[in-house]
């Protein structure tokens, strides 16, 4: 259970460093206004672009994160439910709605 703890830790860091540090640089650059207003082509800004490219990282880490921690979780979440006594639960309604 602690290597789950851990493993989860890490990966928490790792999305926020990874989307974090370009925050962080965005919004110092952003102060300066003559920055994200350089024109790279045409009505494109390089303020315009760097958000782009963040939104993109985002999804990206966002999608890596959550594909990282279902792989390390999953096999130790099987493991606790296998070893978990089994219960006889209450039936379920029929679709009626009748409880028989």
């Amino acid at each position: 259970m602690e290597s789950l703890r851990e493993t989860d830790h890490r990966a928490q860091r790792s999305f926020l460093v990874v989307n974090g540090v370009p925050f962080a640089i965005g919004a110092v650059l952003s102060c300066f206004t003559d920055v994200p207003g350089v024109a790279v082509h045409g009505d494109l800004t390089l303020g315009l672009i760097w958000g782009i490219l963040q939104c993109a990282l985002f999804v990206a880490s966002a999608w890596w994160f959550e594909v990282r921690s279902t792989r390390t979780s999953d096999p130790i979440e099987r493991s606790l439910a296998s070893d978990a006594p089994r219960t006889g639960g209450a039936q379920p309604a029929s679709v009626n709605g009748s409880w028989r």
